[in-house]
This record gives structure tokens, sequence and C-alpha cells, in this order.
């Protein structure tokens, strides 16, 4: 198995393309909510064909009070569902790896979804968005048979814990991208991947810390298509510049 990795310290862009039959042309973070904003447009903006789930619909609240700990309180008690996976408009989010360290105050075992009344320190949305209640490991398999080469989504409070993310082809060729550790609690950030190959039942895995219990948050998950590697290199000059320019204001 070829694995490759990489480590993005807050708007640092890098690309290259694999030499095997299906390689990541770049795998990047943008840190802070100006330059998450800024990647989330520019993506937009240079791909097509895209779908999004944004985790507003289709999720009924539960009120079922078997879904609570034993010494739940606040908002560990309140969510507005869960499950152990959530099938949605971009593939099957999965709780592959509960974490033992949370058994105490919420259901370990369960994937959230959650709103601004019931969301727990460090998710920056105004909407609902998917938890991953302390999951070990979350496994994401991506919506197959759409032609899809790209994806990108807002990710909160994913680093504090060594969190990462893992991006598994077909042939077994991985792509990980380690959260910038200098990041505060509650940071946000838009991660971006896109592939000289389209997807075909790819896994994206949320791995957390072994040793510690953390937590994040996803929204506006969109799978797309680039029509080209070489839209990506634009896309990162494009941040690239958005970032030097807001240095160079700061400066002045």
């Amino acid at each position: 198995m070829k694995t490759r990795s990489k480590t993005l310290l807050g708007l640092a862009m890098a690309s290259f393309v694999s030499t095997a039959s299906a390689g990541v042309v770049s795998f990047t973070a943008a840190y802070g909510q100006s330059d998450a904003d800024a990647a989330s447009a520019a993506f937009a903006a240079g791909s097509y064909g895209g779908i999004t789930e944004t985790f507003d619909s289709g999720f009924a609240s539960v009120t079922d009070q078997t879904y609570q700990a034993v010494d739940a309180s606040g908002v560990q008690a309140k969510w507005v569902n869960a499950g152990s996976a959530f099938e949605t408009a971009v593939g099957t989010f999965t709780m592959t790896e509960q974490n033992p360290a949370r058994s105490s105050d919420v259901r370990n075992d369960l994937l959230m979804i959650e709103d601004s009344s019931t969301g727990e320190f460090g998710r920056a949305f105004n909407s609902n968005w998917l938890d991953s209640n302390d999951a070990q490991v979350v496994t994401w398999e991506i919506l197959s048979g759409g032609g899809y080469n790209a994806f990108g989504f807002y990710l909160a409070d994913a680093n504090d814990a060594g969190g990462r993310l893992k991006f598994i082809f077909d042939d077994g060729v991985e792509e990980i991208l380690n959260f910038d550790t200098r990041q505060r609690n509650g940071n946000i950030a838009y991660i971006t991947l896109i592939a000289d190959a389209t997807f075909s039942s790819v896994e994206l895995l949320f791995d957390n810390d072994t040793t510690r219990a953390d937590g994040w948050g996803i929204d506006n998950v969109t799978l797309a298509k680039v029509p080209e590697p070489g839209t990506l290199a634009l896309l990162g000059l494009g941040l690239f510049g958005l970032a030097a320019a807001r240095r160079r204001k700061n400066v002045a």
C-alpha cells in the first residue's frame, strides 16, 4: 500500500499528481472563518455538477429518552437526532469505533445531528450539522457512481486531539491530512480534496487521537466534479492571493 502524508499549516497549499491509477491533486485545509469561506467560494466556482448535504432536512427530532446516558445533562442530553450511521445525499457516515473515554455523559456509541440549541462548544454553524460525539473513528463512505472527483466541507474543532483525515482509493492508495495543532479550540476550516480520477466506493476516515477524546462537527458537505487537475492549481493560487492580500492589508 502506498501512503503519502503531509501537514497543512494555516492556509498552506500543496499539490501533486499521483503516479498510481488514481491520485490526489490536492488535499487542503483553510483555517479561520474568512479563509474557510473564501476556500468554499473558490471550490464552488472551480467545480460543477455538485451535490451538497446540509443536514438541515430529513432528520427528525429525537424524543426517546433511551437515547440519553444516565449522567447526561445540559447540551449533552439534547440533540436533533442520533444514530450509529446516517445515510445522506453524499453517502453514509458511520461511527466505526466509539471512544470509551466519554461513556458517562453522552451516548458515545452514536453520531449526532445537532443545532445551535443542542450543540457543544466549538461548533460554529448556524444550522444543523453532523457531530462525531467524540468518536474514535467515523467513516464516510462516499456516494459512488456520480463521476465525482472532488469534495469540500466545513469542519469545526477537529484539531486539538491530533485528529486526521484519511482518504482511501479503491486500489489502496491513501492520502492523509493532519490538522494544524496550533489552532485553538472552536476553530473552523474548509477541507478540499481534488483527485485526478473519479471516486468509486472510497472511504474518508475521520481518525481521532488514540488516547484522548475529542469531537468535531461537519457541515455543507459537497461532492463535485473538477474538469481538469489544472483547475486546482488556479484555485490554490487564488487562495494564496486572498491570503497575501489580507496580510498586506493588515500590515498597512
